[in-house]
């Protein structure tokens, strides 16, 4: 008897990127979508709430430091225009020497990555973020 290998089930779920980083927010997009998701990005909160106010979004990816309305403003606000999401969120920082912004991560209690990430450890945040 052969075995198949293991295929992982293709990811579903509408996905929001918030990402100042064009470049970064390019890898990020493209690893999302070929995993299968469904992706829509901003480039900063303020762009970022417009969208979540336009449609439904399973999680959201979100840089902490960003002009004009930074990953931690947008966290606030994003809990009163849509309180379900505010647990579906996974941070991306390079800024996580400082001690506001450890304890805003540990405060919001959402997963976080450091830059720089594998987009693997990305991707599996992704999912147990979903699951």
């Amino acid at each position: 008897m052969r075995l198949e290998p293991k295929v992982a089930a293709p990811a579903t779920g509408s996905i929001l990127v918030v990402e100042d980083e064009s470049a970064l927010a390019a890898a990020v997009i493209d690893a999302l979508r070929d995993a299968g998701f469904t992706v829509d990005y901003a480039s900063d909160g303020e762009q970022a709430l417009v969208k979540v106010g336009e449609q439904a979004f399973d999680a959201v990816v979100c840089d902490l430091k960003m002009p004009r309305l930074d990953g931690k403003a947008f966290y606030r606000a994003l809990a009163s225009v849509a309180p379900a999401l505010v647990k579906r969120v996974v941070f991306v920082t390079g800024d996580v020497a400082g001690k506001q912004p450890e304890e805003f991560l540990e405060e919001s209690g959402c997963r976080w990555l450091a830059k720089p990430f594998r987009l693997a450890d990305l991707l599996r945040a992704v999912k147990e973020t979903l699951a």
